[in-house]
């Protein structure tokens, strides 16, 4: 209010008050002048900005990626920790993160401890604000709530026991309970590339076959975003086309947005028709990535720059663990030479290395013993049609029996019938996640069905398993396709 403006409202205000001796220059004035003032600081003031259309003070993460596993029962990954890998990345270089405001955990540092001490103690509980965005970012094994004694939804941490997830797993309703209580800011965004549903696929993640990650209950239970890969019902697989899971490959290239930053209801658009499309062509299954927001103010945009960035206190870094960003480069390389050997051609290895040849796939190269995987090898004996017959009967009383989908999985392969084969042996692995045979039946029908890759990846896990097998049913040092 200009100064001029002043004194003649007060002026006003005393000519419009009677003054009896008793309240002269008392509350009666002041009333008055309170009157007189009001008009002018009505049309002078602006309301004050809303929590959540407050911009945002600084921006922290923290990502978790597992491939391989300390549990030998867990079966490996191709691509978890490079696609956590690939989102660090992408929050730091294109995204505006500061580097020390990401951590990351890889394989044998995403530990059950570490990853709950890095949620709820040593980083994001001390350093998150008000006003701060907070996002969570998790590609791993999911297991279903049918595992647990009580229903739990668990990821899976590097030390994970499958007989034991209450003790050994990632409970779910705690990371939503840190998030809640211990990182204090209401601006979170929870992104879970892993699923329940996947069993044992090649490609897919999951421990057994059950529901998924319930999107809209994540987010009912953090208040803010949260992103699954998959919808309930579905799997979430790895690309059979490039070196990542498919929805975290989409997730990334969405956000890009064409070099330019991009609200994330519009990436994820994006990204659900991309995903829902490549999985469909390459595996003729479902995956629908999901969204539920409980977002509080304007659209999310991730590379939004922050208004107030600090400093990582000196004391919490100096209490910190050491993350796997140091050795990030050297185990990304390492992990790409072990994808390119695992598809070589070639048969010129090292003795005593594992190496995929031209035919299949052998422990050394210079062994004399093998095993040659043919029609002939799963053939059972009797009319096929006839066994058809009796199989299909038998799993309508039973269809919980691996057995019965093995035997009718191999009849199909008798009568080159490769869709139906995979389903069956998709289905028996599901029940039995153990069984090498199923493997290398799964590897049979995957090489008929051009997928050499996915084909290798089935004869590894079968040789995976070999020391857990009985002495009567060990695998031979080598394996090849015969016909």
């Amino acid at each position: 209010m200009p100064s001029t403006t002043m004194p003649v409202l007060i002026e006003k205000a005393r000519s419009r008050v009677k003054k009896p001796h008793c309240l002269e220059g008392t509350t009666a004035f002041l009333f008055a002048c309170l009157l007189a003032l009001t008009p002018a600081a009505a049309q002078t003031s602006k309301p004050e900005p809303t929590h959540s259309d407050k911009p945002i003070q600084d921006k922290w993460a923290l990502i978790v990626g597992i491939s391989s596993f300390k549990n030998s029962n867990i079966p490996r990954l191709n691509y978890a920790a490079k696609d956590a890998a690939d989102f660090y990345n992408f929050l730091i270089k294109d995204a505006g993160f500061a580097p020390d405001h990401v951590r990351i955990l890889l394989d044998e540092k995403a530990s059950q401890r570490r990853v709950m001490s890095e949620l709820g103690s040593k980083f994001l509980a001390r350093v998150a604000k008000r006003d701060d965005l907070v996002v969570l970012f998790f590609s791993t094994h999911g297991s279903p709530a049918q595992m647990d004694l009580r229903g739990d939804n668990y990821l899976v941490a590097h030390d994970s026991d499958p007989d034991d997830l209450f003790a050994s797993g990632i409970e779910m309703q705690r990371v939503l309970d840190a998030t809640n209580k211990r990182v204090l800011t209401d601006r979170v965004l929870l992104i879970l590339d892993a699923c329940h549903s996947g069993a044992l696929k090649p490609g897919a993640k999951g421990m057994k076959r059950a529901a998924n990650f319930d999107a809209e209950a994540l987010a009912q239970g953090s208040g803010q975003m949260v992103i699954c890969s998959s919808s309930t019902d579905e799997q979430s697989f790895e690309s059979r086309r490039y070196k990542n899971g498919v929805f975290t490959k989409h997730l990334i290239d969405s956000m890009h947005g064409g070099g330019k930053p991009k609200e994330l209801a519009a990436a994820f658009s994006e990204l659900k028709e991309k995903v829902s499309t490549e999985v469909l062509e390459d595996r003729q299954m479902r995956q629908t990535p999901v969204l539920n927001s409980q977002w509080d103010g304007g659209a999310l945009v991730l590379a939004a720059a922050a208004v107030n960035p600090q400093q990582l206190p000196a004391i919490v870094k100096e209490e910190l663990e050491p993350d796997s960003s140091e050795t990030l480069k050297l185990a990304v390389q390492s992990k790409s030479r072990q994808s390119q050997e695992a598809s070589s051609s070639s048969p010129e290895n090292s003795r005593g290395n594992r190496a995929v040849t031209a035919n299949g796939f052998s422990t050394t190269s210079d062994t004399s013993e093998k095993l040659v995987l043919s029609s002939d090898y799963f053939k059972e004996e009797g009319d096929p049609k006839q066994l058809l017959r009796a199989y299909n009967a038998t799993i309508r009383e039973n269809p919980r029996e691996a057995e019965m989908f093995y035997k009718r999985a191999c009849i199909y392969i008798q009568l080159k019938q490769w869709i139906p084969a995979h389903n069956d042996l998709a289905h028996a692995q599901r029940v039995d996640p153990n069984s090498a045979r199923i493997y290398l039946a799964l590897a049979y029908v995957f090489r008929k069905m051009n997928d050499p890759v996915s084909a290798s990846r089935s004869i590894e896990q079968a040789l995976f398993l070999n020391p857990s097998l009985p002495a009567d049913k060990k695998l031979p040092a080598a394996i090849e396709f015969g016909d």
